[in-house]
C-alpha cells in the first residue's frame, strides 16, 4: 500500500510538475535568503571601504525567507497525499513571499542610502536574490493554486444518487 494516492496518466504528470515547481520555489527562496536583493554601484564595483552595498535576503529580512521555504516543503509533502489545506498552505506561502518581495523590496530597489550620499555616481539595482524570491513565491502560488484546482487525486465525490470516481 503507497503512502501518496495514485492518480494516472496526464493527471499524475501534471501533479508531478507542480510539486516539482514547488520545490524549485523552496530552492529559490533558500537561495534567495542567502543572495544580494539589493545591489548598490557605484561606477562600476559594488565594493566600497567601510559600506555594505550588497544586501541579501537575510540581511532584509532575516530568516523570514527561510521559514517560509521550510513551510512551503512541509506543505508540498502534503499536497503531495492530496491534503486541500497543504495545497492552500503552499499557495499562501507563495502570497506572502510575494507580498514581501512587492511591499517590502520594491519601494527600496532604487535607494542607495549611506552610499548614496557619499558618491554621486552611485545606483541601486536588484541583484539576484530578488527575482529568486520573486520567482519563488510565484512558483509557490502556481503549484499551490493549480493543485487545489485539480483537487484531490483518487477521491470519490458524490453525483446524485451515488458516488462517481
Amino acid at each position: 500500500m503507497s503512502l501518496l494516492p495514485t492518480p494516472t496518466g496526464a493527471s499524475a504528470a501534471v501533479r508531478i510538475g507542480l510539486l516539482t515547481a514547488a520545490v524549485a520555489g523552496v530552492l529559490a527562496l533558500l537561495a534567495a535568503t542567502v543572495t544580494s536583493i539589493i545591489e548598490i554601484r557605484v561606477v562600476t564595483t559594488t565594493q566600497v571601504i567601510g559600506t555594505d552595498t550588497q544586501l541579501s535576503g537575510w540581511d532584509r529580512h532575516g530568516p523570514a525567507l527561510a521559514l517560509l521555504a521550510a513551510f512551503a516543503l512541509a506543505m508540498a509533502l502534503g499536497a503531495a497525499r492530496g491534503a486541500r489545506p497543504a495545497m492552500t498552505a503552499l499557495a499562501i506561502c507563495g502570497l506572502a513571499t510575494l507580498a514581501i518581495a512587492t511591499l517590502n523590496d520594491l519601494p527600496d530597489l532604487d535607494r542607495t542610502g549611506q552610499v548614496g550620499r557619499l558618491y554621486a555616481d552611485a545606483q541601486a539595482r536588484p541583484g539576484p536574490g530578488y527575482y529568486l524570491e520573486t520567482a519563488g513565491g510565484a512558483l509557490l502560488l502556481l503549484a499551490g493554486g493549480s493543485l487545489l484546482l485539480l483537487g484531490t487525486p483518487g477521491r470519490r465525490e458524490r453525483v446524485s444518487g451515488g458516488y462517481q470516481r
